[in-house]
């Protein structure tokens, strides 16, 4: 998959549940759950259903293409 495949596919997706795991480093990650709220040319935002966490996070699309990052969308 390419750059553009990569933000075609998301951006088909808006407004849907989306999970992101996101290495953290050393056999770390952070996983993050939420609504795929906005779409940029250089990155998407994801609004957080978790109360512990900001209200927003922000994801390349870029870290996807590296696999930084895993998107899955949910559904239901």
């Amino acid at each position: 998959m390419n750059l553009p495949d990569i933000k075609s596919w998301i951006k088909d997706h808006l407004g849907s549940n989306i999970r992101v795991i996101e290495q953290a480093g050393r056999k770390r990650t952070n996983e993050y759950e939420g609504t795929l709220a906005e779409v940029f040319p250089a990155v998407f935002i994801v609004d957080l259903s978790s109360d512990d966490e900001p209200a927003h996070a922000s994801f390349t699309y870029s870290k996807v293409l590296t696999e930084d990052i895993q998107v899955t969308f949910i559904e239901g």
